[in-house]
């Protein structure tokens, strides 16, 4: 095929069946494009329409210009880079050589690509582009991330650094889980399991927001077009047939659900995601992981019998925690995946339950918001009481007033703390 000429599937009418029968199954491009070899050769003579113009000597001009490595993984690399033709800054995902352009290695980054582009979620980092590199080497940008990791975030907080825990209060951290809860709920939603949930691949924006990163190991539970919903998500692994085999273990020992960890695959659905967000969220509160065995194997054992749901007054004595909280974290570790939330969703439902707990009562927020930090603030700070008065008899409104004032102070001085 001519490199200058469009793909011959995109010359063709578009008729209006094809979005009409969109809404039940995929139109037949669409069902091409799907099957691994079809992708690649579609990817091959896509190119030159990412190509904005020839330069003098003929030759096209990169659409981004590479920067500096910022992740390496076992199939991969992030790297940051240039996007000429939108004037932005991107990271680019490419995979390495090697025994990672096998035929499996190939399906399974395109996968990656797709997963993570089908998850459009505010807490799932966009995909912008996948395409093959000039040598050939498949790539997808996507939006680059700029802020800290939840596992640094946590490093922080157990060294007490106190920019970091002026931050994150006790009550920021669980405001924190519940938002990657409403991310790993949707995915759940349409679909998808991440497999390797750890706060390494939690990414915290420079403006609070989270992402969820690194879906490499995500597996589409309904992908397969005789079955096909336009609400799911649809890879090339899943049409190629190309799924985990039985008896594989895949992921991060010290975050592993014990179904994962046994590499019983059958097993292994949102159920697992929820184990792994337990796990997470009583790290992050504690500020201790729960398997800190050394080693691999000596973790990877330990997450296979755990010997019951995490206790999380265990874990750090010295904090006091909630009944409710415990309570969320036993369920979501049980060893049981019966016994567990079904998925992430239901899990955040309880999380909001939890947060409004903790809370002050209604008429003592609406007290705080209607007056500025520093007025309420001198509630704690006044004067010391002038020389007694003549006795005055006070009406029960005044009791009332300055019960709530005191109330209040107590509750803005408890939001305003580390420990809060």
């Amino acid at each position: 095929m001519n490199s200058r000429e469009a793909p011959q599937i995109f010359n063709r009418q578009l008729r209006p069946t094809d979005t009409a029968d969109f809404a039940g199954s995929p139109p037949p491009l669409f069902q091409e494009v799907l099957d691994l070899p079809n992708l690649l050769n579609h990817l091959e003579d896509a190119r030159p329409s990412i190509i904005a113009d020839l330069t003098e000597d003929g030759v096209p001009p990169a659409r981004y210009l590479i920067g500096q490595e910022l992740g390496s993984g076992s199939i991969g690399q992030v790297i940051e880079a240039w996007d000429q033709h939108l004037g932005r800054k991107v990271a680019i995902k490419i995979l390495h050589e090697g025994e990672g352009l096998s035929r499996d290695g190939i399906a399974r980054f395109m996968a990656e690509a797709q997963i993570t582009a089908q998850l459009e979620h505010p807490s799932v980092v966009p995909v912008h582009e996948i395409g093959l590199m000039p040598g050939g080497m498949p790539y997808f940008s996507m939006k680059l991330v700029r802020g800290r990791s939840l596992d640094d975030i946590i490093n922080h907080l157990r060294v007490g650094d106190r920019t970091t825990r002026r931050s994150y209060s006790h009550l920021a951290r669980l405001r924190l889980f519940q938002r990657i809860c409403q991310g790993m709920a949707y995915a759940h939603a349409k679909g998808v399991i991440h497999r390797d949930l750890k706060p390494a691949n939690i990414q915290i924006g420079e403006y609070g927001e989270v992402q969820i990163m690194d879906w490499g190991l995500a597996k589409a539970l309904h992908s397969t077009l005789p079955d096909y919903d336009a609400d799911q998500v649809v890879t090339v692994r899943n049409i190629s047939g190309m799924n985990t085999l039985g008896g594989v273990i895949a992921g991060t020992p010290a975050y592993m659900s014990p179904e994962q960890a046994r590499g019983e695959y059958a097993s292994i659905g949102p159920q697992s995601d929820v184990f792994t967000l337990g796990l997470i969220l009583a790290e992050l509160l504690s500020l201790t992981r729960v398997y800190r065995q050394s080693g691999f194997y000596a973790t990877l054992e330990a997450a296979k019998c755990p010997g019951g749901e995490v206790d999380i007054r265990k874990l750090t004595p010295a904090i006091s925690f909630s009944q409710g909280l415990d309570r969320i974290v036993r369920r979501a570790t049980h060893p049981d995946i019966a016994r567990r939330y079904p998925n992430a969703g239901e899990l955040s439902v309880d999380m909001a339950r939890l947060i409004e707990e903790q809370l002050p009562p209604s008429s003592i927020k609406r007290f705080i918001n209607s007056n500025s930090e520093k007025d309420a603030s001198a509630i704690l700070t006044a004067p010391a009481a002038a020389p007694a008065a003549p006795k005055v008899e006070k009406s029960g409104d005044f009791w009332l007033g300055l019960a709530v004032g005191l109330a209040a102070g107590a509750a803005l001085a408890w939001l305003l703390s580390p420990a809060g």
